[in-house]
């Protein structure tokens, strides 16, 4: 089985296609489903609490070297905030037609063979706002928790990611609860192959009826109307 990675781009890189409106490349053959909706909330509010921050400190600090070094780094900060956020919209959770690849923050979580999901459903939990791992159960929610649950014939390998290394979690999971932005396509797109493979088996397996016989079945209602027709 060939197993495909979406590209993973760098800061820069990120903030360049997040202006574009752009996400990273993926396969021509794959699919991606966003988790944004609802995020620049919190970084906006950070972002206007430093530049007010800034032009107090300005007017607060007399010296102006440190003034100006005050400055930088604000601005600095700034633009690791605007990436860090580039970073999480422009890498989405990419379905192939093999693997489901989940992110949160722009890494990497899990990537799912597409052969272990049995099942994937709407379900919208609230309570849990940050990724966690819990009894071999995956969350990636936002703030507003998570809209999709998925089950797995067998546990696939997770990595929750952490700004420091001895918080991030390694385990496994047989199922996740994810936030996309449209669950329903996701649910339709991780389900529509075992659908389109039964509804084909359906008609071809059905004897080919003619026109008279297709309106007299839609006529008959009951048992009983058989010998008027």
């Amino acid at each position: 089985m060939t197993v495909h990675t979406p590209v993973q781009v760098g800061r820069w890189h990120a903030l360049l296609l997040w202006a574009r409106g752009r996400h990273a490349p993926v396969d021509a053959d794959s699919a991606t489903f966003t988790a944004v909706r609802g995020t620049l909330a919190m970084p906006a509010m950070f972002g206007v609490v430093t530049v007010i921050e800034m032009v107090v400190l300005h007017l607060l600090i007399p010296v102006l070297w440190i003034s100006a070094v005050v400055a930088a780094l604000s601005v600095a900060s700034l633009v690791v905030l605007a990436s860090t956020v580039a970073l999480a919209r422009v890498h989405p959770h990419v379905l192939s037609p093999t693997t489901l690849t989940l992110r949160t923050s722009g890494k990497v979580v899990a990537t799912v063979n597409r052969a272990t999901i049995v099942s994937a459903r709407i379900h919208r939990r609230y309570g849990v706002v940050s990724p966690a791992l819990d009894g071999g159960r995956l969350v990636l929610p936002n703030q507003d928790g998570t809209t999709v649950d998925i089950d797995l014939s067998c546990a696939t390998t997770v990595i929750v990611p952490a700004p420091l290394k001895r918080w991030r979690v390694d385990g496994s999971a047989d199922s996740f609860g994810l936030q996309v932005d449209d669950p329903a396509a996701l649910v339709a797109a991780l389900t529509r192959p075992a659908t389109a493979t039964g509804s084909v088996s359906a008609r071809r397996s059905r004897p080919v009826a003619n026109n008279r016989t297709i309106k007299a079945s839609a006529v008959m209602t009951e048992p009983t109307q058989i010998g008027e027709v």
